[in-house]
């Protein structure tokens, strides 16, 4: 892969350097460029980053995922993902475990955006790191992209930055931070996370626990600013924080050590936002940029790859951007909805312990409130019906 900024004279005739550029290397751009690219049209991405990274990002697979995966061609197998099939829920000493409507799989977003990227570039798409867009802006029939060394223009621009704003495109503010943090487990704790995924809730937030590639134990979690204040960001702050909130975080974690230094961090995150208003007719928001659900729905990456996808088909079939962002939100609302309430459920101490109490008695009600967070309506996001099932 290239790893430097392209030069302002790679414009071919016409004044376009391409006829679709990804503002972001992520699942969605990648999704996007890798759709386009495979049906013949030139496309760029743009990555800040100069290599393959880490994001704060859930690392759990759903069924919709790895269907969309797989309409992208993307062997999900191959990566030797950790399997998931049951959920465990808990609040302090109360807990209940589910099994999924499907089997997910654990893989770490370094892989998996990694395996997306190069996907893109072998159908074609030019792929250009430590490249950041300062700027979007819309004209006739065009877009120009506008990074730290040049200008460049395109018939249409998928905005996929993820969690990061392009000047002039903001989200808005909210009071929840995001981590996470790879842990090496112990011997003796792998048996209770092997095929599960684990949804502790704590005072001013959640974490979920899975086991990914390598059988390296993926932690993400939310906590309030509020919280964080009085416990600290450190990762020997906070796990203790969470041990003394959860006995069952500290027997999964006992004997753990880091993979890091300090667990990677983002705020700002806006649950519940849904980019109605329209950036401009040739300007698609996708991905984290588009709608941002709660991380707990374990759904964030089938919504970043599918916008991405039905980003680059709208723009095979000359629709706007206007009419690709109603289309899809319509789509999100009564998923987010749904997703929204349970977030309330959880925030609420008394009400998530008693709806811990109720799924032990009743598991199946788990099962059937896990597929009603899940994307649906897949046929009429995207044109195949590999990706539908």
């Amino acid at each position: 892969m290239r790893h430097s900024e392209p030069r302002s004279d790679d414009v071919p005739i016409g004044g376009a350097t391409a006829d679709a550029i990804a503002v972001g290397g992520g699942l969605a751009g990648s999704a996007f460029a890798l759709e386009l690219a495979r049906h013949g049209v030139s496309t760029m991405v743009f990555e800040r980053m100069r290599g393959p990274h880490h994001k704060v990002c859930g690392e759990f697979l759903s069924d919709r995922a790895q269907a969309l995966l797989h309409y992208l061609g993307v062997d999900v197998a191959a990566l030797g993902g950790s399997p998931v099939e049951t959920l465990c829920l808990s609040s302090g000493a109360t807990r209940a475990s589910a099994r999924l409507p499907f089997e997910a799989v654990g893989i770490s977003r370094l892989l998996l955006d990694e395996t997306l990227l190069q996907a893109a570039e072998r159908a074609g798409a030019k792929i250009y790191r430590a490249t950041s867009v300062e700027r979007l802006e819309a004209r006739v029939q065009r877009v120009r992209v506008q990074t730290a060394g040049a200008s460049f223009e395109c018939r249409a621009a998928a905005l996929a930055s993820g969690k990061h704003n392009i000047r002039g495109l903001p989200r808005p503010d909210a009071p929840m931070v995001g981590f996470k943090m790879h842990l090496h487990t112990a011997k003796a704790a792998r048996a209770s996370l092997m095929r599960m995924v684990h949804l502790i809730a704590f005072t001013g937030g959640y974490l979920g626990l899975c086991l990914i590639e390598n059988g390296t134990l993926s932690i993400a979690w939310i906590v309030s600013a509020a919280v964080l204040t009085s416990i600290g960001t450190s990762w020997a702050a906070q796990s203790a924080y969470f041990a003394r909130q959860s006995p069952f975080f500290e027997e999964l974690t006992t004997g753990a050590t880091p993979a890091w230094e300090k667990p990677l961090a983002v705020a700002g995150l806006p649950y519940g936002f849904m980019r109605s208003a329209t950036i401009a007719e040739t300007i698609y928001p996708v991905g984290d940029q588009l709608a941002v659900i709660p991380s707990f729905s374990g759904d964030g990456t089938a919504l970043a790859l599918a916008s991405g996808i039905a980003a680059a088909q709208a723009v095979l079939n000359g629709e706007s951007a206007s009419s690709f962002q109603r289309r899809m939100l319509a789509n999100y609302k009564p998923q987010f909805r749904r997703a929204l309430i349970l977030d309330r459920v959880i925030a609420d101490a008394r009400l998530r312990r008693a709806g811990i109490v109720g799924a032990r008695l009743f598991p199946s009600i788990v099962t059937m409130l896990v597929s009603a967070t899940r994307l649906s309506g897949l046929d009429r996001l995207i044109t195949s019906a590999d990706a539908r099932t």
